[in-house]
């Protein structure tokens, strides 16, 4: 595979995923329990509504692990939901502004047999490794607590597959899994990422190759719009949260405040012009405008850049600010 600088986003259904996103300049996204609290309430929603199998989880201060499998294919729904859910409620619970998350989640694809468990016990260690507890079950929030029988398990988190890993006793399960996460306290394993093929693809060869084909021949609509948004540079939701900070606004949607206009027609022209995205994206991020009222939005400003000297100067000026706020973004 050739070397892009995006690894490719993988989905097809069944597939089994790490997934990892972080806090925007690794900030504190979970600084307080009650954060916590809300960021599990959003994934059981997530689990709910889009039918997520949730194996694991853990969240940290500046980012938060899961272990899920999107068996009808609506990972990137489900994560869309988990990221705009909880931004809405730091905007509004602490006045955050702008992006809340890192750019894109990490996920990887996992191969099931052999991964899972070294998986899960890797995200159950994570508070033991970065010394927030000393043994897992003295960290709250992760789904650590339900492998071990300390918590009853919720609908919403899947933790059936260990049956089939340590047999049918539940009882027996629950110690034996008990002792393979704590043997890796004494002696942490790390990471498999040697592994790991083109920053997407975690298993063996046979795997690698089976989800490879898979991608090749199972050429979809939606695989071709991941593709084309893949080979996009730039991310719509990247753009609206610049916009929102340079405007300094809080959002795009309200049309009744002239700055926040503005950046609605800012936001419609450099996604148009920057991003592979499609006009329904556009359309839902800006809220109360038709896929068609995007392009005839669009149109007009383009009009307006041909016809008035005056806005061509103020608006080429404000673009390439907020352009550059995002080309200088950290890789």
């Amino acid at each position: 595979m050739n070397h892009m600088a995006r690894p490719l986003r993988i989905e097809y259904e069944g597939a089994v995923y790490h997934i990892i996103s972080r806090g925007n300049r690794g900030e504190h996204i979970f600084a307080e329990d009650q954060d916590k609290e809300y960021f599990i309430e959003t994934l059981q929603n997530a689990a709910e509504k889009y039918k997520i199998d949730l194996y694991a989880f853990c969240i940290m201060g500046n980012h938060y692990h899961l272990l899920l499998t999107a068996p009808q294919g609506e990972l990137a729904k489900a994560m869309h939901y988990i990221g705009s859910a909880y931004g809405s409620f730091l905007r509004r619970q602490k006045g955050w502004i702008g992006h809340v998350f890192a750019g894109r989640y990490k996920s990887l694809c996992v191969e099931k047999e052999g991964y899972l468990l070294e998986l899960s016990r890797y995200i159950h260690l994570n508070p033991v490794m970065a010394g927030l507890a000393e043994k897992p079950e003295g960290y709250k929030w992760s789904s650590y607590g339900y492998y071990t029988g300390k918590k009853e398990e919720p609908e919403w988190l899947n933790t059936d597959w260990l049956l089939a890993e340590y047999g049918k006793d539940r009882k027996a399960a629950w110690k034996k899994y008990r002792e393979f996460v704590e043997a890796g306290v004494e002696k942490p394993s790390e990471y498999p990422k040697e592994d790991i093929i083109g920053q997407a693809i975690l298993g063996s060869k046979e795997f690698t190759k089976k989800v490879i084909k898979r991608i090749k021949s199972g050429r979809k609509t939606d695989e071709i719009t991941a593709k084309r948004r893949y080979e996009g540079r730039i991310d719509p939701e990247e753009i609206r949260d610049t916009i929102c900070r340079y405007y300094r606004v809080k959002e795009i949607r309200n049309i009744d405040i002239t700055e926040e206009r503005r950046g609605r027609l800012m936001f419609i022209f450099l996604s148009k012009k920057e991003t592979s995205a499609f006009n329904r994206e556009i359309a839902e991020m800006t809220g109360g405008i038709s896929p068609s009222g995007v392009t005839h939005q669009y149109k007009r400003i383009l009009k307006r850049l041909r016809e008035d000297r005056r806005f061509v100067k103020e608006w080429e000026r404000e673009s390439k600010s907020i352009m550059s706020m995002i080309k200088g973004r950290p890789q």
